[in-house]
């Protein structure tokens, strides 16, 4: 049978070009005679709209090379997909932070081409996110609170580059506030100030923060993090410089705790931080879908 395969690259993702790892990739997929479409991203949520159109079955895999932006925006498009067969995932790193290829262990470009070139399935869970009468979808992390308040001033700082998120963190490390909210992990209802909640599918978060170490992608859990407002500033910078390491977890300040469903109700209602990039809104219904799609991996 002949292997055809949708190869979708968005070209402005990260901070170099990515066609190396491509030529790389079609020059395997010529020798071995499998069949490859190339489609180059144009515009924000290009890949989404693609994905969500598009009668993909006769597809036997979809290659991503991006960011986790680009990533959302295909698991978007699938999981609305009316189609019947929905083709597996492959992922190249191509983006700034990367966090979705840290948890395959494929940061490296040699070792993302080789699990594509090895051809091993596995799955992926996604979360589902309800709210205002839509659905959106996750395959990596949902911030509240702080971790949204870095990534919104981040983004108005861009001309600072790869500097911004560590201008960003600094800025609300020193000035943070906690924010009251009601939430419920699996029925249990939790209500105080909070600095923030992170809930993640994956392990990684970022240029490789390991925000949730105990975290599968395809265990159908997904994992909590929350901070209380009572936390000392001196006790958070020391929190933010262990997360790389996972080791804030251990700390007396981190509830660590995971659900099938969670609801956050915060008393003023903003925009979340979902895979990323800021969108969404409070309150929202929050519940993962147990391997719902298929990997290479």
């Amino acid at each position: 049978m002949i292997k055809n395969v949708l190869v979708i690259y968005n070209p402005t993702s990260g901070t170099k070009s990515n066609k190396g790892i491509l030529y790389k990739l079609f020059n395997y997929y010529s020798l071995n005679k499998i069949n490859y479409e190339l489609i180059e991203t144009k515009y924000k949520n290009h890949a989404q709209d693609l994905c969500k159109d598009s009668d993909l079955s006769h597809y036997h895999d979809i290659i991503i090379c991006g960011g986790d932006g680009t990533f959302n925006e295909v698991v978007n498009g699938l999981m609305m997909n009316k189609f019947n067969q929905i083709p597996r995932l492959g992922f190249l790193p191509g983006g700034t932070g990367n966090s979705f290829m840290h948890d395959l262990e494929a940061v490296d470009e040699t070792k993302a081409l080789n699990k594509i070139f090895q051809d091993k399935s596995d799955s992926l869970d996604i979360i589902k996110l309800t709210y205002n009468n839509k659905i959106i979808y996750s395959f990596n992390i949902v911030g509240w609170g702080l971790v949204t308040d870095i990534l919104i001033l981040a983004e108005k700082m861009r001309f600072l580059k790869g500097l911004r998120y560590n201008i960003a963190s600094l800025f609300y490390l020193l000035t943070s506030k906690g924010k009251k909210i009601k939430f419920s992990i699996d029925g249990q209802l939790f209500k105080d100030d909070y600095l923030f909640i992170l809930i993640c599918n994956t392990i990684h978060t970022g240029k490789g923060m390991k925000a949730a170490p105990k975290a599968k992608f395809n265990d159908g859990l997904m994992d909590i993090i929350s901070v209380k407002s009572s936390i000392s500033i001196f006790q958070l910078i020391k929190l933010f410089s262990q997360i790389f390491s996972g080791q804030h977890i251990h700390s007396k300040y981190v509830e660590y705790q995971t659900a099938k469903k969670i609801e956050l109700k915060p008393t003023n209602n903003e925009v979340l931080n979902i895979d990323g990039d800021a969108k969404g809104f409070t309150p929202v219904n929050i519940d993962i879908l147990k391997n719902r799609l298929s990997i290479i991996n």
